[in-house]
């Protein structure tokens, strides 16, 4: 297969528009089976560049029997036969290229699965070169604070396995044994893995569990220092390509995150404190919560090194909050029972927690504004559902919803297993919610987002300095300024006077005019 050479020319990061996440089993599925497939984002593309998108991040693509969402990985060089192969891998990337669109793949530095060649050796001879790539003990080792990821789902984090005699650790899943990244080896083998893909053109990578990956299990020597590490791994993979972009999910504080930014360790933080703040301050119509969050990212990590969203396609997890704050936003936006997943989080969708269309439209306004980069996963820019009839983290993976046809235009298989119940009827189903309907619409979330996306472009507020203007008189409102524009968003569901914005001139508004905003009003404004 011949190297990918033409890249976009714009810098890598941080992006002038949004970063758009895709699950490729729920995208497109191009060849009938049911399951979407890489040749399907390919024929997709426009879609996605339509959107202002700098960057394509796949979810996982290796092959995998998909237990954790393709976080179970059994080969991290190969392509699930399901979603293509390595040249229709290639196609993509130079579709993304040609369309100045970077593509970002998940690095999984945590664990394998159980089936990956590594794993299989280890088990045979867990005291050789390649047993040592992950944790064992004779008897299971309980440490402060070592649970499991998934409360519920799994009782301990130790498993036992016949072939070796002997147990392994496992923070997520049984079926993930850890890897231990102090050994040189492994860190040897994940470099050689990335530089694989950075050849195959892949533009950077998301470190999944980047964090969580460094920590200390209870056996001796399996802790990695997080600064050393992600310098090596920033030196080794720079020397295959300059402009490497490395984007580390951290569900940490402010100290942890400042770690990873220090030093350009990494290009950017996926931060959840933030989003945690979101949440908390749309709970109680105030502010002050995400103030308080920026405040204290505004010490650790520059703006222009963070990752923003306000739903990924997990759960919703509050573990930032404390008790009485994760109450306050399940109070709100739970919707029963069945909607908490470990006690923790939620696992309801974004457009129907909000609950309202206008807060909704104010949240999706509102990514765009924060100091740092947005995300948006496939679909969120449609404002698509979730199904809590579904088990665990599924439910607010429906599949992606092109047109108003039977399987929303997602394929032409009579049976598609991704394909939620509650996405043939309900308020967003394929008729009512779909990407074809809403490109002729005007009023549209698609719309809105397309109007968003352009709009940060042009100001380009990526790498403008941005100030906060807390607001006595008007606590639910979040005020920002960029280079002559305010963005003002009413987190709250009675109007709010905002006579600090008076005479300036409207660029994109929703419920303003011009020193009210009405419930979950928002307006981008140029002062003169």
């Amino acid at each position: 297969m011949s190297h990918v050479t033409a890249r976009p020319r714009s810098r890598a990061w941080p992006p002038q528009g949004l970063v758009y996440g895709v699950d490729p089993s729920r995208f497109q599925d191009s060849d009938d089976d049911g399951i979407g497939d890489l040749p399907g984002i390919t024929g997709r593309l426009d879609h996605i560049a339509a959107l202002g998108a700098d960057w394509l991040w796949l979810l996982p693509i290796y092959p995998s029997l998909r237990r954790d969402n393709g976080y179970d990985v059994d080969d991290h060089e190969g392509i699930d036969a399901r979603f293509g192969t390595l040249e229709d891998f290639a196609k993509l990337v130079e579709g993304c290229h040609a369309r100045g669109i970077r593509v970002m793949l998940d690095l999984v530095l945590h664990h394998t699965s159980e089936r990956h060649p590594w794993f299989q050796a280890a088990r045979r001879d867990r005291h050789s070169r390649t047993g040592a790539y992950y944790i064992w003990a004779d008897e299971p080792l309980d440490a402060p604070g070592d649970g499991p990821v998934f409360p519920g789902e799994e009782d301990s984090v130790w498993a036992f396995d016949d072939e070796a005699g002997a147990w392994y650790h496992h923070q997520f899943y049984g079926f993930q044994p850890d890897l231990n990244r102090a050994n040189d080896d492994v860190f040897d083998e994940l470099v050689r893995v990335a530089t694989v893909w950075l050849r195959r053109g892949v533009d950077g990578f998301r470190l999944d569990a980047a964090m969580p990956a460094m920590r200390s299990k209870p056996t001796e020597g399996t802790g990695a220092d997080p600064a050393r590490f992600y310098d090596r791994l920033r030196e080794r993979l720079s020397e295959v390509r300059s402009d490497v972009a490395l984007v580390a999910e951290a569900d940490v504080g402010a100290d942890e995150l400042a770690v990873l930014a220090d030093h350009r360790r990494v290009d950017a933080v996926l931060d959840f404190s933030l989003n945690n703040a979101m949440f908390l301050a749309l709970a109680r119509e105030q502010a002050a919560p995400l103030h308080g969050a920026l405040d204290e990212l505004d010490r650790a990590v520059a703006a222009s090194a963070r990752l923003n969203f306000v739903r990924n396609v997990d759960e919703l997890d509050l573990d930032q909050l404390t008790d009485s704050e994760r109450q306050e936003v399940f109070a709100v936006f739970g919707g029963g029972p069945d909607a908490f997943l470990y006690g923790r989080g939620l696992r309801r969708g974004w457009a129907p927690m909000m609950g309202d269309e206008r807060r909704f439209r104010m949240t999706l306004s509102l990514l765009f504004a924060l100091p740092g980069a947005p995300l948006l996963m496939y679909g969120q820019e449609l404002g698509i559902g979730d199904d809590l009839s579904v088990d665990g983290r599924d439910a607010c993976r429906p599949v992606m919803q092109w047109s108003a046809a039977r399987t929303g235009g997602f394929t032409r298989a009579p049976d598609a297993p991704l394909i939620l119940p509650a996405q043939h009827s309900g308020p967003y189903d394929f008729r009512r919610v779909n990407a074809r309907a809403q490109a002729a619409d005007p009023g549209s979330p698609l719309a809105l987002t397309r109007s968003l996306a352009q709009l940060r472009r042009r100001i380009g507020l990526a790498t403008l300095p941005m100030k906060r203007h807390p607001l006595p008189n008007s606590p639910s409102v979040l005020a920002l300024s960029a280079d002559g524009y305010l963005t003002v968003h009413n987190l709250g569901s009675t109007p709010a006077e905002v006579f600090e914005a008076y005479g300036a001139e409207p660029v994109l508004a929703e419920r303003w005019n011009g020193h009210r905003l009405g419930p979950y009003g928002f307006a981008w404004l140029r002062r003169s």
